[in-house]
């Protein structure tokens, strides 16, 4: 785990934890919406983002990042 610094523990307190989430399309609608998974780096999103590139039912839109003060646990990966 990478070691976090007196400024970036400061920062995360008065502005919040960076997540990193994606925004999904169904395929042959206008239906977009964001994908039910949070991220806490964004390697684990292009991870999320590389299996909805292998599905026929959606496509892949982009990344977003975020703040947020509320702590979300790391989402667990399923191995198929």
């Amino acid at each position: 785990m990478q070691e976090k610094t007196v400024l970036s523990i400061i920062i995360d307190f008065i502005f919040g934890h960076k997540y990193y989430a994606n925004i999904i399309n169904t395929r042959g609608v206008e239906k977009y919406e964001l994908s039910c998974f949070i991220f806490r780096t964004r390697g684990a999103a292009d991870l999320h983002r590389r299996d909805i590139e292998s599905t026929t039912t959606f496509a892949y839109v982009e990344t977003i990042s975020f703040r947020s003060r509320r702590n979300y646990p790391p989402a667990q990966r399923i191995n198929r």
